[in-house]
């Protein structure tokens, strides 16, 4: 719990170093044309299973997004400022892991969102065949805009995979 608090000062500081972020999805080694979506939020999936763990996303550098903010019908957002560098969106390495409160203070991990800044392309980047939403003023305070795109990998959204919120997601339990 330690970790999350500390790493949630840091946040605030972290996104704003957020640099070039290429619109366009890696899936290490096989063309876009060879996976259907399904195949590709299975891939995701799988990659991102490890994450369950909070300390395990905390310990490889991910950090609080908006310090201490627990989003309604989102949760709580965990950005890794090294990814936010890429040249590349990658199906296996979101920028951005997103987390619900429970009652016993622990956290679930319920959505995955990939993160592109506006300043970085020339068009609505797109992935899973979806548009991202955007362009936004980033959610931190700091100057610039952004696309994004969620995933409700873990958790069941009634209103689509990939819908920006989820009814579902409750921040109840934040501390």
């Amino acid at each position: 719990m330690k970790k999350f608090v500390v790493a949630t000062m840091v946040a605030f500081l972290s996104l704003s170093t957020m640099s070039s972020v290429a619109a366009h999805p890696h899936h290490d080694g096989r063309d876009d044309h060879e996976f259907s979506v399904r195949e590709e939020l299975a891939i995701s999936k799988k990659a991102l299973k490890k994450y369950r763990d909070i300390d395990v996303a905390l310990d490889e550098g991910f950090v609080g997004l908006v310090p201490g903010a627990c989003v309604p019908n989102m949760g709580i957002h965990l950005v890794k400022p090294s990814r936010a560098d890429d040249a590349k969106l990658r199906i296996k390495k979101p920028e951005i892991l997103v987390y619900e409160p429970l009652k016993d203070g622990s956290y679930k991990l319920v959505a995955a969102e990939w993160y592109v800044p506006a300043e970085e392309t020339d068009k609505t980047p797109k992935l899973f065949k979806e548009k991202f939403q955007g362009p936004m003023d980033n959610h931190d305070g700091s100057e610039g805009q952004h696309y994004d795109l969620h995933a409700w990998l873990f958790k069941k959204n009634p209103d689509g995979m990939f819908s920006p919120e989820n009814k579902r997601v409750s921040c109840q339990y934040a501390e």
